[in-house]
C-alpha cells in the first residue's frame, strides 16, 4: 500500500504538528518483526511504550484505547492512558495503526491494508473486509463534483451469523 492510500499524512514534524523525539538515533535496517520500519521512515525511536501498543494491537482486534492500556499495563503496570493516547497519535501519524470510529468510542486497529468494516449491530463484533470496488466507486463520484485527493470508508452494518442465529449451514 502506497503513503498515497493512508488516511493520515506527515508532516515535517510527524503527526498534528508534533514534534519528534530530539534525541534521534542512527537507523538500523530494521528489527526482526519489521515493527521499526514505519518509525524509522518518520526519525522516531522504537519505545518501550510504542512496542507494547503495537503488541497489544497485533491480533488484530479493533481496540479502544481503554482496552489498550488494559492490555499494555501487564507489561508495563506503570503507563498512564495518557501516555496510551499520545502514543497512539503518534502511531496513527505516522501509518503504523488506523482508527476506526462508529457509534461509540473511537476503535484502534494495526491492520495497514486497505479494508472496510463488517459491524455486528447486536454484539460490536467487527470484521475486515477487502472491498477494492470501493476505490473506483469513490474516484467516479468525486471526478463527477470535481474532488481531488479521495479516500472512501465503507462501513457494513447487519447482525454476524451468531446474533441472527444462524447454524454451521446457513439455517436458522
Amino acid at each position: 500500500m502506497g503513503a498515497e492510500q493512508r488516511q493520515t499524512t506527515l508532516s515535517l514534524f510527524g503527526p498534528a504538528g508534533v514534534r519528534p523525539n530530539r534525541r534521534w538515533r542512527t537507523p538500523p535496517l530494521a528489527d526482526s518483526k519489521g515493527v521499526d520500519a514505519g518509525l524509522l521512515q518518520t526519525r522516531y525511536r522504537l519505545t518501550k511504550q510504542r512496542a507494547a501498543i503495537l503488541k497489544a494491537l497485533e491480533d488484530g482486534a479493533h481496540l479502544t484505547a481503554e482496552a489498550i492500556h488494559e492490555r499494555v499495563r501487564s507489561e508495563l503496570p506503570a503507563v498512564s492512558l495518557g501516555t496510551i493516547y499520545r502514543t497512539l497519535d503518534i502511531l496513527r501519524g505516522i501509518g503504523l495503526v488506523q482508527i476506526f470510529t462508529f457509534g461509540g468510542a473511537a476503535r484502534y486497529e494495526a491492520a495497514l491494508d486497505k479494508h472496510h468494516h463488517l459491524v455486528c449491530v447486536a454484539c460490536a463484533e467487527i470484521v475486515n473486509v477487502p472491498v477494492p470496488e470501493v476505490a473506483s466507486v469513490a474516484l467516479a463520484i468525486g471526478q463527477d463534483h470535481r474532488y481531488s485527493a479521495l479516500d472512501a470508508t465503507l462501513v457494513i452494518t447487519g447482525r454476524c451469523a451468531r446474533c441472527a442465529g444462524f447454524g454451521r449451514n446457513g439455517a436458522v
